[in-house]
């Protein structure tokens, strides 16, 4: 989803809650839950995926920035970017 000021937002499509649940075991293939109704959203691989690119749109609408990220999410989509 994109917000009134055109950057990337999260909600559940079945409540509109932007609250997940993250599986016990962090594994690509597991179910990551909305935290209000429960519903599966999609894997924790699919997750990841969608905040990485989020984090890249919103970052190349500012390119004038340098970007440092250390969180273990998004950080191998910008090894591959150097």
């Amino acid at each position: 989803m994109t917000g009134t000021d055109g950057t990337a937002q999260f909600a559940c499509r079945a409540c509109g809650s932007p609250s997940i649940v993250l599986p016990a075991v962090l594994a690509d293939e597991a179910v990551v839950s909305c935290g209000r109704c429960q519903s599966a959203l999609g894997s924790w691989l699919g997750y990841k995926s969608y905040v990485s690119r989020s984090i890249h749109a919103e970052y190349e609408a500012v390119p004038a920035q340098p970007m440092i990220c250390v969180d273990p999410i998004i950080a191998p989509a910008l090894a591959g970017a150097l």
